[in-house]
Formats: C-alpha cells, structure tokens, sequence
C-alpha cells in the first residue's frame, strides 16, 4: 500500500488573503490563485520522497451557488497545472461539495464527506491504495486535523497559515505545528525526525 500525504487547499497552498472583494476564505476563480511561497517545492520534496499529494478540502461554495462543480475542477486543474509548470505533482483531488445550509438542493445535506468527517480521506485510500496509518494529514484548521485523527492517520500537522489551527474549535488537536506546508513537507520527506 501506498502512503500519502493529505493536504488542505486553501490556507496550506493556496493564500486566500484577500483576493476576493469579498473577502471569502475560498478560491471562486482560477485567476485568483496564489500560491504560498515555497509551495511547489514542499510538493516536490514529497514526489522525490515517493509519497503520495493529495488534496482533500471542502468547497462549500458550491452548495453555496457561488461557483458550480465544474469551476471548482477548473480551479484545482489550473492549481495543477500552475504547478506542474514547476516540477511539482499533485496526485489527487478530492473535494467536498455539500453544506448542510447550502441553497442549491442537491448539495445541501450533511455528508460523510465534509471534514472534520474523515469520509475523503477514505475515498482516497479506498481508490488509491493508501495506507492511512503511514500518511499524514496537513491543515490550517481544526477540522482537518480532527479528520486526519478520525482517518486513523500516522499524524496530523497543522501550519500556521491560514487560520493557523486557530479556527475556533478545540475538539482536536495537532501532534504538531510548522509555520508553512513546506516546514511540514520537509519533516515528512525527511522521515519526520
């Protein structure tokens, strides 16, 4: 079996700053991207290390009706593609479309989906081989940390950019904090010493 890095999106590689006029915490269009510094190098340091990148984020707008599913697979396509053009691969994209307060039907209900439930974590190591037990779950809030611990994974680590694991929640905690995804990466790819 394989073993995996999962990463969130938005606030790990991806800096929402304030690219949006209003000021949303996600990514609603490709042009928008902005990668943290040292982003593809981080990817690159697990590529080398032959672990698995995947993405695994929530996407709320969508069930929102602020974008549909389609410019959210254009955003993570152009993400990877932007990425690619630098060496660096990420190998999967899972992403969580549903809220339970969403406006458009079909996507507002709770799901098993939705971290902190683990559920695309297991949908990735269902369809990919993954090893949860040997992969890592890296995030900038608490829910990507409770998911990494409900996935039964090696360790969790939260980064201090985006919300810093300082999202509010207390009902989990990271084995571990880093500054960047690329502090992280560089743990991981060196045998987490």
């Amino acid at each position: 079996m394989n073993r995996a890095v999962f990463i969130d999106r938005d606030g790990v590689i991806t800096d929402f700053g304030d690219y949006s006029l209003e000021k949303r915490d996600f990514l609603i269009r490709k042009q928008d991207i902005r990668f943290f510094p040292k982003t593809a190098e981080a990817i690159r340091l697990l590529n080398q290390a032959n672990i698995e990148v995947i993405v695994v984020t929530n996407q709320p707008q969508i069930a929102m009706g602020i974008i549909t599913e389609e410019n959210a697979n254009e955003i993570n396509e152009e993400i990877s593609r932007q990425l690619r053009e630098q060496g660096a691969k990420i190998d999967a994209f899972y992403y969580c479309p549903h809220h339970p307060k969403g406006i458009i039907e079909k996507y507002s209900f709770e799901c098993d989906c939705r971290k902190p439930k683990p559920g695309l974590l297991f949908k990735a190591s269902k369809e990919r081989g993954i090893n949860l037990s040997e992969s890592y779950m890296v995030g900038d809030r608490i829910a990507d940390i409770k998911a990494g611990n409900l996935a039964g994974c090696k360790k969790t680590i939260g980064v201090r950019t985006g919300y810093a694991c300082d999202d509010g929640f207390k009902d989990a905690v990271p084995d571990e904090i880093v500054d960047t995804f690329y502090d992280a990466s560089q743990k991981i790819a060196g045998g987490d010493k």
